[in-house]
């Protein structure tokens, strides 16, 4: 949670997480006595429809994070000096430019990859330095992935795909609850096939399964229906927000789709790798 002092200094959007002091234009607005600052009106109207919310501690903070790879001689920054907020039970879409650093980002939320500098916090604990076997287990407790690869291990049936996850964790499978998913899905037939055996849409109904299987608190999707018609597309982006508007569990999709980013409750915009003020603004930006 940000000090009063943080707040005024950096002029800190307490919903999206931006440092706006260098920043004209900045929307300001007085609650309870105090001053609060805002990148533009969709985060200003969202304050102003939960104050409260937005006074606490984030699920999810990104402070000062920046990513730089290094390949011979060449550096290059994909993240630089980012700050986010992602607030529990909340519908993210990430969206920006290819090489924005969209992935990266997403990366960094779920202990995929590590900050060059910078802390990343999950409900207010910094878990940056984790060693890799605790990142791991974290990992399998808190996150569900999805990719748009699908990222099935080929030589497993649909189920297995399904299970690893809870083998992992060293979990028991509920072997009727399983066979419920898959039937939720309209799978229940294809429990026993290999991922070759199954269409895209198929294969990403599976790996949505597999990113559900050990009930994470947050979902983390990266261009989930890429590789997909628009009518399975539509289908399985419908299945992802009901996983987080009748579970309440939250949702992170990165994404180049406007449809999917305008359903979001908030919308992240990524230039060159730093947070554009007032995202909503940004909804056109989705070029590839």
């Amino acid at each position: 949670m940000h000090t009063n002092e943080e707040i005024e200094e950096k002029k800190i959007d307490l919903v999206c997480g931006m440092h706006l002091a260098s920043f004209p234009g900045v929307i300001t607005h007085s609650y309870e006595g105090r001053q609060f600052y805002f990148c533009g009106e969709g985060c200003f109207e969202r304050f102003k429809k939960n104050p409260k919310k937005f006074m606490g501690v984030p699920l999810i903070h990104l402070d000062g994070v920046w990513k730089i790879f290094k390949s011979d001689e060449v550096e290059t920054q994909v993240l630089k000096e980012l700050d986010v907020h992602i607030w529990e039970g909340d519908f993210v879409s990430i969206i920006g430019a290819s090489g924005s650093g969209k992935s990266t980002l997403l990366n960094m939320m779920g202990l995929l990859d590590k900050p060059t500098s910078g802390k990343v916090y999950l409900r207010g604990s910094d878990i940056s330095a984790l060693g890799d076997d605790e990142s791991a287990l974290l990992r399998s407790e808190t996150f569900g992935f999805v990719f748009q690869q699908y990222n099935l291990i080929p030589w497993l049936t649909a189920h297995e795909n399904v299970t690893v996850p809870r083998i992992f964790a060293a979990r028991k499978t509920d072997a009727e609850k399983v066979r419920e998913q898959f039937k939720a899905m309209g799978l229940e037939e294809r429990m026993n096939h290999r991922p070759s055996q199954l269409s895209g849409g198929e294969q990403q109904r599976v790996a949505i399964l597999r990113a559900l299987s050990n009930d994470p608190a947050i979902l983390l999707c990266d261009e989930p229906t890429g590789n997909l018609d628009s009518n399975t597309g539509n289908k399985l982006l419908e299945m992802l927000i009901e996983f987080n508007r009748v579970q309440k569990k939250t949702l992170v999709i990165v994404t180049h789709d406007k449809d999917i980013a305008e359903k979001a409750d908030e919308i992240i915009t990524l230039k060159d790798g730093a947070l554009v003020p007032d995202h909503h603004v940004h909804k056109a930006m989705y070029t590839e």
